[in-house]
């Protein structure tokens, strides 16, 4: 009978053992899918920001591939007589799809309101180029900026220098200054002009003028085989003047336009050293300008 006893204890024991066990085994389980499930969530939300990010990528990326408002003038045409100045206007405004593109050129930092003169641009085929050609008296002390209806600048520049004919790519001379003979020699001098649009485009009456401290002292201009003219007419291969440390050398590069206007183009100002050397100095490279008389 005791044995039986004991076989009923021990089965009863194995059955609350394993009972247990199932207990544990579902709490596994249960927390198994609850994590499972929590992943999932997870999993669904950072999908679910990966396409806002993706989505939010590709709307700058568009963005930044969209051109920004801007105009650019080309094929200036002058009249010296009446003083006007004749320009085609090309404009590219993303976004608008409009039959007409109304401008206003004003002054810099104005509105649009107060423009002093008013254009209209016409759309081409892409929907974001705006061209048209306008005519307006020409002030040489001018600054200009160019607003839509709504005040965005398409265009900025405190003088009206670079709508005109002649622009200045690049231009100066080599140099060679001695601090023991106290001489500055000028050589190579050379320019490159050029239109609005970015063509190269010959001066009339070129010529290289240098100042030292701010008196002229030469005038000088490139012959066809680039020997150095003085215009006394002499003959030379450069220029050289007496030059103590502290004195300033500028150069520029006067000439004409095809319609008459007249340039001066500030090329370098450079300052002797106590050394054998030159030291850059700031120097403006608007140009003045002035009518022909």
């Amino acid at each position: 009978m005791w044995k039986r006893h004991w076989k009923l204890a021990v089965l009863g024991l194995i059955l609350v053992v394993q009972t247990l066990a199932i207990g544990a085994l579902w709490c596994q389980v249960n927390s198994l899918w609850a994590e499972m499930s929590d992943s999932r969530e997870a999993a669904a939300d950072l999908e679910s920001r990966l396409e806002a990010a993706g989505a939010a990528l590709q709307e700058l990326q568009a963005a930044q591939d969209r051109p920004e408002p801007a105009a650019r003038f080309e094929n200036p045409v002058l009249n010296p007589q009446s003083r006007m100045l004749t320009v085609d206007i090309v404009a590219q405004v993303p976004d608008v799809h409009a039959s007409s593109l109304d401008v206003g050129f004003c002054r810099v930092g104005e509105p649009y309101s107060l423009a002093w003169k008013l254009g209209t641009l016409s759309p081409h085929a892409d929907g974001v180029t705006y061209t048209g050609t306008v005519t307006f008296p020409l002030d040489l002390d001018m600054g200009l900026e160019l607003r839509l209806a709504d005040d965005t600048v398409l265009y900025s520049s405190a003088t009206i220098a670079p709508l005109l004919p002649l622009q200045m790519q690049s231009g100066g001379s080599g140099f060679h200054y001695s601090y023991e003979r106290q001489e500055l020699s000028l050589l190579d001098f050379g320019v490159h002009l050029m239109s609005p649009s970015g063509e190269e485009t010959e001066p009339a009456d070129g010529v290289f003028r240098l100042y030292q401290n701010g008196t002229l002292i030469h005038t000088i201009r490139e012959t066809a085989d680039r020997p150095m003219l003085d215009v006394d007419g002499t003959v030379q291969d450069g220029v050289t003047i007496p030059c103590a440390p502290g004195d300033r050398v500028r150069l520029t590069y006067a000439c004409s336009d095809p319609f008459g206007l007249r340039y001066e183009f500030p090329l370098y100002e450079q300052k002797a050293m106590r050394w054998d050397d030159m030291e850059e100095c700031p120097l403006s490279k608007t140009p003045s300008l002035a009518w022909p008389e």
